[in-house]
């Protein structure tokens, strides 16, 4: 039995044979990219960008203490999305991109 990633929340089985039988644009596309559940968190201050270059508009700062979520890249850059209000003044929840080079994976923890 094959197992297909569809979204971070579902999941789908198909076999092998039902899956040959499916049109092609009715077959999902498996998500690739896996992201850090636990988020990121910019290197040093950086700017959220309005697209995926330097060439993009800056929409303010990050701060290394800022909280993101990344659920795309393009390019070696990522869609990221605010987690809490930024110092900057950046609101919760705003999202742009960065620079995948810029950030680092947050550390989750784990406590029993």
């Amino acid at each position: 039995m094959r197992r297909m990633m569809i979204t971070g929340a579902l999941l789908l089985s198909v076999t092998a044979p039902a899956a040959a039988a499916l049109p092609a644009a009715a077959a999902p596309a498996a998500v690739t990219q896996e992201f850090n559940s636990c988020g990121y968190h910019p290197k040093t201050t950086v700017h959220l960008r309005s697209g995926p270059s330097a060439r993009h508009a800056s929409l303010g700062l990050l701060g290394p203490n800022d909280s993101i979520q990344a659920y795309e890249e393009r390019g070696g850059w990522y869609r990221v999305e605010l987690e809490g209000d930024a110092k900057s003044g950046l609101r919760a929840g705003r999202s742009g991109w960065v620079a995948k080079k810029n950030v680092e994976p947050a550390v989750c923890m784990r406590l029993d």
